[in-house]
């Protein structure tokens, strides 16, 4: 069986339809019926399939391929992950250079504080712990003895990279705002640099990671900040439009490796925090941060000075960082 259709990974996955339970088949489903004896609904993506898993419910099959579940909801934009499967390729084979690597530095040292701050706040083991959006996250792995780690991203391609490079065991594919899980499935839920690429989602977002969070379970949030220092300009006085075009044109014209989509946009600190009480998070805390990407030395340095203020650090940072508690009675096994 392959890693990613283990028992344990079976018990939390969900039809990202219907919320209905999913059942292993050993084959491409052909037969006329679903386990509930309804009609078998297959997914565009049947093609390839090694195995497939119906839904008890809604009677859709979906595929896994290359040891990979491929739980896409029926109105997932194929175009979409086309796009961002580009992006992600011209950022793999770049090679910085000049003030490039001083703003990949600042991504590194940012990465390195995020999951410094997961690992100082997760204790004990056999704690179910997803990364959403996962990319291709060498840090995450560093959270192993823990407990069972689930990556998880829109795009298939990036997961089997991400097993063949670090030996990712339990790996799904789907999209953020439709998270293929059952509800309470996780202690803690991760989620980096993500959620501007789905700004006008972000409500749906929120209350999906609440959904598939254990009770107590803890939500770290880190991505790019509307209300940072050297951006807020742009992101909160520019039309959305305008920016995603000037943005876009920029990084066209310096050839840059990250060349955003239009879609992309800085989410706002305060709004995130607005979100997550809604949706039931509590005992919600911005985290402070010292790294600041893409600004040059002087920027830096600006930063770093200002950064004395507490609240420059974490409300003014280029990322914001987040975690939050699902709201309930205790959560003992987070410290």
């Amino acid at each position: 069986m392959n890693p990613s259709t283990s028992p344990e990974l079976l018990a939390l996955l969900a039809c990202p339809e219907c919320g209905g339970n999913l059942g292993l088949s050993p084959r491409p489903a052909e037969g006329p019926a679903s386990p509930a004896g309804q009609a078998v609904r297959h997914a565009p993506d049947i093609a390839g399939c090694e195995e497939s898993l119906i839904c008890a419910g809604c009677g859709r099959s979906f595929c896994i391929r290359k040891g990979i579940p491929l739980l896409y909801s029926d109105d997932i934009d194929r175009a979409h992950i086309e796009e961002e499967e580009k992006l992600a390729e011209l950022m793999a084979t770049h090679t910085p250079s000049g003030r490039e690597i001083l703003h990949e530095a600042q991504w590194r040292e940012s990465k390195k504080e995020f999951w410094g701050f997961v690992k100082e706040r997760v204790s004990g083991a056999n704690l179910s712990i997803l990364n959403a959006g996962c990319g291709i996250d060498r840090d995450f792995f560093d959270l192993e003895g823990a407990g069972m780690l689930v990556a998880f991203d829109l795009m298939p391609s990036l997961l089997e990279r991400l097993g063949a490079m670090y030996g990712s065991k339990h790996n799904v594919a789907g999209a953020v705002q439709a998270l293929p899980f059952r509800e309470g499935s996780f202690d803690c839920v991760c989620c980096v640099d993500l959620v501007h690429h789905e700004p006008e989602r972000l409500p749906g977002i929120i209350r999906s990671f609440h959904r598939v969070l254990k009770p107590g379970g803890t939500l770290f949030l880190e991505d790019i900040n509307a209300w940072g220092l050297f951006q807020f300009w742009k992101s909160i006085f520019l039309p959305v439009p305008v920016h995603g075009a000037l943005r876009s044109a920029y990084h066209r014209a310096r050839r840059s490796p990250h060349r955003p989509a239009d879609y992309e946009f800085p989410t706002s600190v305060w709004r995130v925090r607005k979100l997550l009480a809604e949706a039931g998070f509590r005992e919600m805390e911005a985290v402070p941060q010292r790294a600041y990407p893409n600004t040059g030395p002087a920027g830096l340095a600006v930063y770093r000075a200002l950064s004395r203020f507490d609240r420059v650090r974490r409300y003014h940072n280029f990322h914001y960082m987040f975690f939050a508690v699902k709201q309930a009675a205790g959560a003992a096994r987070l410290r």
